[in-house]
């Protein structure tokens, strides 16, 4: 509600009153704008208080909830304490926070990636209850990471409920990865997602008993060869062997490939492989290779395509001796080398393994090609070795054993059910940890649009950002648990750091708020703190400017073309604040808060003499009445009413001063001109 100011004056004399009862309007008309003035700063201090106790409201409930949350953490740490005395149990109590903030995330953030996967909600719960059964029958893999492998076998095999049946056995094969590679645990998820790739591309994921026969004997390998022999080598056998992946037989790539990989390591041997197809099945291969090869009674000069210049262009199909260990699926490089290419050579006197190593360098087209035609040619015993090794070991029902009996998979077990622990109670809390930190992004995005306006002020906003960082990070889990504790330090009291950031989060919050934190140099503005700070800035600038004697040198046209352009700056934001209806420049108080008020600005404000200076004097003799009615009303939240009644009794006006000036009195158009008594 506006401010409504009557006056009414009603004056029987004769006497020269027009100018008193003008400087009476005057002062009245200054106590309007004072009062004008104080209705919008309480309305500013009314608006303040709400923003702060709005603020504070929203900091007790995060408080709540953290302490709602640290109470469950805390039960949860006296359990993991108790459950873990035989596995770093104070450890893991130090990090309770952390990992059920970690846990929860996890947890959460697979559920995205299902969701987002085109997975139903359905599937989504089918696959956690899957997940959950699964980790508790093997102990040491958490339901997140099982999850995560549900995905995307999903997305090899093509449906959910297929991938449902291929769980288990490869859950089997990363328990014998764990007990092969206890320190390499966490880097087992990255592994296995390769492997289910490198399955894929073998074209065995679709077929489920040949699935659980590949696992089976892939686990006999690392159960023979794990210190050597990793799952990605599998995977990188099949990613660089390209064609030749699927034209391999199966006892190749699950007995005689895993002592190659050991050898060349997984995508060395891969590409041997590959090169090895290329040429020998593919036909692509040099003119001194199909001259090795007709020398030895090893291809079909039939099939020998050449070019108009003579050169060799390729080989047809079955143009190479022993097609039987070429075809399609049956593929066994080391069988051809062994059953063909010896017995070639031994019909022309080649039987020393130097001579032989000599004739496959000349007859391979590609090195690695040769490197590996030469372990087979020469390194039967060992291949022979470990084929005997692999077929006696333990394949994925070793899994049992690694669980039951030995003690880094047990630990591994304890350390992924409190993480399973951690996720289902840290879940619920998931969507209220990313609003947070949707909020805390938000708030950067503003700081950062803050920082760029006004870099100045930004250094409280970005300490306190780094005090709560540092804080949080520091004593965020003995805060919780220990709250405010005596007998620490001096003075035998001390509060959790990070709780006594978020009691002064709201302080600092309304502090560091561009529209209430006071600049350098400035008094505090509420509204329109912007322009006001500008006019400020405006005058520093011209107080900090030099006056050159000359105006037309370089120097003094620079100097004044910059007062110049403050000018113009401040002629324009005094215009807008004029179109607003603040008073013009000089004003007493204009734009502050109530608060900021002297005595002197009142004292200017009402037109009241202040000091050593004389008040006016004057004498009034005669009759006359005057009725002054102000009523104030600032606003509906802060009701102000004033009225006074002023009767006086004069007979005759005289001044202390010069003789009075100007004409009678009138108090509107239903008061005639005052005159004199008859």
């Amino acid at each position: 509600m506006g401010t409504i100011l009557e006056a009414q004056a009603i004056v029987k004399a004769k006497d020269a009153t027009g100018g008193v009862f003008e400087a009476i309007a005057q002062k009245v008309q200054r106590l309007n704008r004072a009062a004008q003035s104080l209705n919008r700063d309480v309305q500013r201090q009314l608006d303040i208080g709400r923003a702060a106790e709005q603020q504070i409201g929203r900091i007790e409930q995060r408080a709540s909830r953290m302490q709602r949350l640290g109470g469950a953490i805390s039960t949860g740490a006296k359990m993991a304490v108790a459950a873990g005395a035989a596995y770093q149990g104070a450890h893991l109590a130090r990090s309770v926070l952390e990992k059920t903030v970690n846990a929860g995330s996890d947890r959460a953030h697979e559920e995205v990636r299902q969701r987002v996967s085109g997975m139903s909600d359905k599937e989504i719960a089918e696959a956690e209850d899957l997940a959950r059964a699964t980790s508790a029958k093997y102990k040491s893999i958490s339901t997140t990471e099982i999850m995560h492998t549900a995905r995307n076998i999903r997305a090899v095999v093509g449906t959910f409920e297929e991938a449902t049946k291929i769980i288990d056995p490869l859950m089997q094969l990363r328990v014998v990865a764990q007990g092969a590679h206890p320190e390499k645990a966490e880097e087992l998820g990255e592994d296995f997602d390769k492997l289910i790739k490198g399955m894929e591309i073998k074209g065995v994921t679709q077929d489920h008993a040949k699935f659980e026969h590949y696992i089976d004997n892939m686990a006999k390998s690392i159960n023979v060869f794990g210190d050597t022999l990793r799952p990605t080598d599998y995977y990188e056998m099949f990613k660089y062997g390209r064609a030749s992946t699927n034209a391999l037989s199966d006892q190749f790539m699950l007995e005689t490939a895993p002592t190659l990989a050991q050898e060349l390591g997984g995508s060395s041997a891969g590409k041997a492989l590959s090169s090895f197809h290329t040429q020998f099945v593919g036909g692509k291969m040099s003119n001194k290779a199909v001259e090795m090869l007709d020398k030895y009674g090893l291809i079909d000069k039939a099939k020998v395509i050449k070019t108009k210049t003579g050169n060799v262009k390729g080989v047809l199909p079955g143009g190479i001796m022993g097609g039987e260990y070429l075809s399609p699926g049956q593929e066994d490089p080391y069988q051809w080398v062994n059953r063909v290419l010896l017995p070639q050579l031994a019909k022309k006197g080649v039987t020393d393994p130097a001579q032989i190593q000599e004739v496959i360098a000349a007859m391979a087209s590609q090195t690695t090609t040769a490197q590996m035609m030469g372990i087979f040619a020469t390194q039967q015993a060992r291949i022979h070795k470990d084929w005997d090794l692999v077929r006696g070991a333990k394949g994925k029902d070793a899994a049992a054993d690694f669980l039951n009996a030995d003690p880094k998979v047990a630990q591994e077990a304890v350390k992924k059910q409190i993480e399973n622990y951690f996720g289902e109670t840290g879940k619920p809390l998931a969507g209220t940890y990313t609003g947070g930190l949707n909020w805390l992004a938000s708030g950067m995005n503003y700081m950062s649009n803050y920082a760029k306006d006004n870099p100045a002020r930004n250094a409280a906003g970005l300490g306190w950002l780094g005090t709560m960082s540092a804080v949080l990070s520091a004593d965020g889990t003995i805060s919780l648990f220990n709250g405010v504790r005596a007998g620490d330090i001096a003075g035998n009291f001390k509060l959790g750091l990070s709780k006594l950031g978020l009691m002064m989060a709201p302080i600092v919050d309304i502090a560091t708020r561009q529209d209430v934190l006071p600049g350098k140099f400035r008094r505090g503005y509420q509204f329109d703190e912007d322009k006001f700070g500008r006019l400020i800035d405006i005058d520093q600038q011209d107080k900090a400017l030099p006056t050159p004697h000359n105006r037309d040198n370089w120097f003094g046209r620079r100097v004044w073309a910059m007062r110049d352009a403050n000018v113009k700056e401040r002629a324009e934001i005094e215009a807008q604040l004029s179109d607003k209806g603040y008073a013009p420049p000089g004003v007493p108080g204009r734009g502050l808060w109530a608060g900021s008020y002297t005595v002197d600005d009142l004292q200017k404000a009402l037109g009241i003499s202040a000091g050593t200076q004389e008040p006016a004097k004057a004498e009034v003799v005669g009759n006359a009445t005057l009725e002054t009615t102000v009523k104030v009303e600032p606003s509906p939240l802060f009701q102000t009413m004033v009225d006074q009644r002023i009767d006086n009794k004069i007979n005759a006006f005289k001044s202390s001063g010069q003789g009075s000036t100007g004409t009678t009195g009138s108090t509107g158009k239903t008061m005639p001109e005052a005159t004199a008594p008859q």
